[in-house]
């Protein structure tokens, strides 16, 4: 039983720290945030992936040309500003909602009252 052994790895660029800590999971949230844009689950969604994405993107820019997926940050806060948007308008829709049927149900419970 031998061992075949691995061939080494190509060195990184001098300085590159490699992945954008927060990046990834900023661009997850933002995309979750799109999918699952239901009333208060897309707000919070955007909101959390806004957060993450925003700290990445502020690390990128105070260490340029360091991290490899400073563009996963930026398509990850681009999400979650889209996941805001839409999940503030479900939200809105879904309150309109809620008070249309209950003010469709105080007018019907009058008139049978009458």
């Amino acid at each position: 039983m031998t061992q075949t052994p691995t061939p080494p790895q190509a060195p990184g660029p001098i300085g590159s720290l490699g992945e954008l800590p927060g990046a990834t999971a900023g661009l997850v949230l933002g995309i979750c945030s799109i999918v699952f844009s239901g009333p208060i689950i897309g707000l919070i969604l955007g909101f959390l992936g806004f957060q993450k994405s925003r700290a990445a993107k502020q690390t990128a820019e105070m260490n340029p040309g360091i991290y490899a997926n400073a563009g996963i940050a930026q398509a990850g806060y681009v999400c979650s500003i889209i996941g805001l948007c839409l999940g503030a308008v479900t939200t809105l829709c879904g309150c309109g909602y809620f008070i249309f049927v209950i003010i469709l149900a105080v007018g019907m419970a009058g008139a049978g009252a009458a």
